[in-house]
């Protein structure tokens, strides 16, 4: 996985009190950045949705610069948790590791995609961390489950698994997007889920049956 430059974070102490207030900082910063964008949500709005001073905020944490650091070190602590617990999982079939490993990966990207064109230009390091992780990310998940697929004989090796993945990264990156389904016409997106939960599923399936119905006909 990717590393950040943590050096940017203030040292933090030890004490289970800081650890919680850090946390509690890290996510309603989370929370706040991907709702309204970095560049839009200042320290005394953060620290006012949490009902502390912002010199609590510099205290536990530092600037906002470093606040956004710390927030993409801990989503990627997370989203690493939850894929390696799948990983991990001996009682999945392949069918269900695939498509749990690839919903993971999808939901990584939706939550990441709001912010991301505000940090390439009012916080490029941070932007710049959030394209290694992801580069990473799908190179040794994505990549790892579906060339399992091809060992097992469920998937057709070759450009298509390459293909596949990246088809996969595209649609989560545009479909799960409110602004971008906005600009298809309702006649096409009428049906769709209305959670990006559900459509992430639906593309999953929809991926997942090609990829196998491809090595199924051959």
């Amino acid at each position: 996985m990717a590393t950040l430059p943590l050096r940017k974070l203030k040292t933090l102490k030890k004490c289970k009190w800081v650890s919680i207030m850090q946390n509690r900082i890290i996510q309603k910063s989370r929370e706040m950045f991907l709702r309204y964008g970095y560049s839009k949500i200042r320290l005394d709005e953060i620290a006012a949705e949490l009902n502390i001073s912002k010199k609590t905020i510099y205290n536990h944490i530092g600037s906002k610069e470093q606040l956004m650091f710390a927030v993409i070190e801990q989503t990627r602590i997370e989203f690493e948790r939850e894929i390696l617990a799948v990983e991990q999982n001996t009682n999945n079939s392949y069918e269900e590791e695939v498509k749990a490993i690839l919903s993971l990966l999808g939901m990584w990207v939706s939550r990441v995609m709001p912010v991301v064109s505000d940090l390439k230009w009012n916080l490029p390091q941070a932007y710049d961390a959030i394209v290694k992780i992801k580069k990473e990310t799908f190179l040794s998940h994505g990549m790892r489950i579906l060339n399992k697929g091809v060992e097992l004989g469920k998937v057709k090796a070759g450009w298509h698994v390459n293909m596949a993945l990246y088809m996969f990264i595209a649609t989560a990156e545009k479909l799960l997007t409110e602004s971008y389904r906005d600009t298809l016409p309702n006649e096409m997106v009428a049906d769709f889920p209305l959670s990006p939960d559900e459509r992430l599923r639906a593309v999953v399936e929809i991926l997942y049956s090609g990829i196998i119905g491809t090595t199924n006909r051959d």
